[in-house]
């Protein structure tokens, strides 16, 4: 192999490594979110960087708790609950199509939007019950 050739082979082993992003930078936050006081079924919850600085970190939501890698910082936190109300067809118009859980969202739209969430938090290390009790008569900020 010539110069050029092992000139080029580094450089690209060196742009692959520092492409790869370090996780490790996330911390762990549980905890549990209720609306109106209860447990919210399903869902999403997101912690978007209040600045634009970090990237975002989130989890899923399971009967009212969840569990979320997020980088630290301050955050505007973004939650979409849902809850099943019946099946559905998998398969629109198919005769015996199979059926899936069809949702209903519990959550105001305020809860899902950066600009009007009312929630925030700081998140400095990993950290347990980090609740949320929404309403929906949410007011917005």
């Amino acid at each position: 192999m010539n110069r050029l050739a092992l000139s080029a082979l580094a450089l690209m082993v060196t742009v692959a490594l520092s492409g790869c992003g370090d996780k490790s930078e996330n911390v762990q936050i549980t905890g549990k979110i209720s609306i109106d006081g209860e447990p919210i079924p399903k869902g999403t919850i997101s912690f978007v960087s209040a600045d634009g600085e970090t990237p975002t970190g989130g989890g899923v939501i399971k009967d009212g708790s969840y569990t979320a890698l997020v980088p630290p910082g301050d955050k505007v936190v973004l939650v979409l609950g849902n809850k099943v109300v019946g099946k559905e067809p998998l398969y629109q118009g198919v005769p015996d199509s199979p059926t899936r859980d069809s949702y209903e969202k519990v959550t105001p739209d305020a809860y899902n939007a950066a600009h009007l969430t009312p929630l925030k938090a700081t998140i400095t290390e990993s950290q347990e019950n980090l609740d949320f009790e929404l309403t929906k008569d949410v007011k917005t900020k």
